[in-house]
């Protein structure tokens, strides 16, 4: 194996795995569809806040969504009138929070938050700042109330629940059992369940607990808090549950009975909304679902995830930067489709890129129509190039009046279809006369060159490429792909490099030389 051979191996095989690795990446790791109109359930997620201002200096302290890579928060909007916005995020917890302020509010005050979010399942994964939830060691240590009884009926509790538990497991499914349905507990444990319950009445407040129980024995919790999403409503309760991680396993404790979806918007037992100089405060947190591109979230929450990934998507381009690169992409398909045809398949074609050209102008005018026109403007292009002959014309006057007339006869056929009322007149001066000049050109060069024949055959045999190509790079499949997964562009170049490192027989000379091969 020669050196460049080894090269050129080495390269292709290292472009095609950093392509598909990254590919596999985002489907894997941020649930990339990989089949166009694929659809998720969106939620328009909504925090109105309206209050009457106190002529005092106020501050309005309110939690956001939680961030994770599991779950995007997308189109975020905040709507803060007069008032000066800060946002906030602690590492600990995750948690993120916007604030409000201001000097001296009057009247009546409205501030406004709003996004998009996916539901969470209950089998979501944790976000990552769930491992710097504390773990307490030592049930001597439990920040319980400062309650002598208390603390020594959660001694004695978490003693028994060791006893009659086998692991991990069963503790936790006795402990939540005892504290959330204490009539269905252990008669052994009544009198300290009595006691520890004993002025707990919120979920809140049992959860808190539960964690401290679970914490007593070394089982990482934290409590979350968020809203359960179902059908779309105006005023939606705050919700509480349990995360708790036994081994490699996460689970999630509703003591209100799981939901379908849910989202979670802080972890802790603070508040929702802390606030100082304001009154009359009156708090909704409303929702409604909606159906949206699975590409589109994907892709921004990628981006939002991984500075590096956004090298590898072009969400973050202008729009009409994105409709020229939706094409942009799908031209390498093409080229590689066209390597492939000439050096397996053995087609001839005028020019090395050529037929692709032709097939990108297909992409306005449609395959039949283009076809159609193609030949006529082809043939007429021809006439008149013989004819310019004649004149012996210098070679860029006479590409000059082979343009003109190109523009001539376009304009001929767009009244005559239009006239006709056939739609194809309206897109056919998108047709790119360039690509039409110098294929006249040089299908006429290699007439007087080689052959008519010949002209011909490589003519016919663009036409072939040209109109593969299109519809390859047409296909909405194909420039789904291209386009979100822009890391594609690597695997190509590595076909390519394969596929030039192909000396054999082409299939068309396979079939040529097919007499000589039964004679030998």
């Amino acid at each position: 194996m020669t050196s460049s051979l080894r090269q050129s191996l080495f390269l292709a095989f290292i472009f095609i795995a950093v392509g598909l690795g990254v590919m596999a990446f985002k489907v894997t790791r941020y649930d990339f569809p990989v089949f166009p109109r694929v659809e998720k359930m969106l939620w328009d997620f909504e925090v109105y806040m309206e209050f009457q201002g106190q002529n005092e200096p106020a501050r309005i302290d309110l939690f956001l969504p939680s961030l994770s890579d599991a779950r995007a928060v997308s189109g975020e909007q905040f709507y803060n009138g007069s008032f000066g916005l800060t946002l906030n995020a602690e590492e600990e917890t995750g948690n993120r929070s916007a604030v409000w302020s201001y000097r001296f509010p009057s009247n009546k005050k409205v501030l406004r938050y709003a996004a998009q979010v996916e539901g969470e399942r209950a089998s979501t994964p944790f976000s990552a700042s769930f491992d710097a939830a504390d773990v307490v060691l030592d049930a001597d240590t439990v920040p319980l109330q400062e309650d002598v009884v208390k603390r020594q009926a959660f001694i004695v509790f978490l003693a028994s629940l060791r006893r009659r538990s086998s692991d991990d497991l069963t503790f936790v499914e006795f402990a939540l059992r005892s504290i959330f349905n204490p009539n269905e507990s252990a008669g052994e444990d009544a009198d300290e369940i009595a006691a520890l319950l004993d002025g707990l009445p919120s979920a809140i407040a049992r959860l808190e607990l539960a964690r401290q129980t679970l914490a007593a024995n070394k089982i990482r919790a934290r409590i979350a808090n968020g809203v359960y999403l179902a059908t779309g409503k105006r005023r939606a309760e705050i919700e509480h549950w349990l995360e708790y991680r036994i081994g490699d396993e996460e689970r999630r404790y509703f003591p209100s009975g799981e939901p379908a979806r849910f989202l979670t918007i802080w972890h802790g037992d603070a508040p929702l909304l802390r606030s100082r100089g304001i009154g009359e405060l009156d708090l909704q947190i409303g929702f409604q679902s909606r159906s949206g591109a699975a590409e589109v979230l994907a892709d921004a929450s990628a981006r939002k995830a991984s500075p590096v990934l956004s090298l590898f998507s072009f969400g973050a381009l202008p729009v009409t930067t994105q409709l020229v690169y939706k094409v942009l992409v799908t031209i390498p398909v093409g080229i590689t489709l066209l390597v492939f045809l000439r050096q397996f398949i053995g087609i001839e074609t005028l020019g090395t890129f050529m037929p692709v050209l032709i097939g990108i102008a297909f992409r306005e005018t449609a395959l039949l129509s283009g076809v159609v026109l193609f030949t006529s403007l082809v043939v007429i292009g021809l006439a008149l190039r013989f004819y310019l002959e004649r004149l012996q014309l210098l070679l860029v006057p006479r590409l000059a009046v082979v343009l003109i007339f190109i523009v001539i006869a376009m304009a001929a056929i767009t009244n005559i279809l239009s006239e006709s009322n056939q739609s194809i007149g309206l897109s056919i001066s998108l047709f790119p006369m360039v690509i039409l000049t110098m294929t006249i050109e040089r299908m006429s060069i290699l007439w007087e060159e080689v052959s008519g024949s010949e002209a011909v055959k490589q003519g016919l045999g663009s036409l072939v490429v040209a109109a593969l190509a299109y519809l390859v790079m047409a296909n909405q499949h194909v420039e789904f792909l291209m386009y979100y997964y822009p890391e594609l562009l690597f695997v190509l170049m590595g076909i390519c490099l394969l596929m030039g490192r192909y000396t054999g027989l082409r299939a068309s000379e396979v079939w040529r030389f097919r007499e000589l091969a039964r004679s030998s």
